[in-house]
């Protein structure tokens, strides 16, 4: 999620008077690169940043913030910040590039990450009772849920690399041992979706 909130962080808050540049990401195998155009606005400085908040362009914060694309105005880079040390991840970079650009830097360690994602999926007392009695396909199941959300049957089906026949069966066991729950018009709605429960 860091790495999304980065990028939401970078297009909102961008330079837009630059003209012919884009919010440009580059992804590395042990890090993400945002790279924004324009500089930091004045008062907020590398040393600052996780303290100050300043929206650069506030009718697209504002807008974001009524969508629910962010869950409040100026969250983005203390959120980054607390999403990174949950997992166990090192702190955010930010490079300034004085007049030109801004560049975040998401340092990526997936064993620490991994390890960290299954232990707040353990710490669900009714998916830890039941966790063992799974076998490997319906955990991978429960920790794609978990990790993104929403997610709709074809999702998974892509995921777990299987059909969607075979998603749907193994859905169907999650919700009847109470792990997951649907939410949608019916049970046949092809746009419904599952949730942790």
């Amino acid at each position: 999620m860091h790495g999304k909130n980065g990028i939401t962080n970078a297009i909102t808050h961008r330079n837009y008077a630059i003209s012919g540049e884009h919010t440009k990401i580059f992804i590395y195998d042990d890090r993400m690169e945002i790279l924004s155009p324009g500089d930091l606005p004045g008062i907020v400085t590398i040393n600052n940043i996780k303290e100050k908040r300043y929206a650069r362009n506030p009718i697209i914060s504002r807008t974001l913030t009524e969508l629910g694309v962010v869950r409040e105005l100026n969250e983005g880079v203390s959120r980054i910040y607390r999403e990174m040390s949950d997992l166990f991840l090192e702190e955010p970079i930010y490079i300034e590039d004085k007049g030109s650009s801004l560049k975040l830097v998401l340092k990526n360690n997936i064993v620490m990450r991994s390890k960290r994602k299954n232990e707040l999926l353990l710490k669900d007392n009714n998916i830890n009772q039941k966790w063992k009695n799974l076998n490997i396909i319906e955990q991978k199941t429960i920790q794609f849920i978990f990790d993104k959300g929403d997610v709709m049957t074809h999702q998974i089906a892509e995921y777990i690399e299987r059909d969607r026949k075979t998603a749907q069966r193994i859905l169907k066991k999650l919700e009847n041992e109470g792990l997951i729950e649907w939410v949608g018009t019916s049970n046949k709605d092809p746009k419904k979706i599952y949730r942790i429960k």
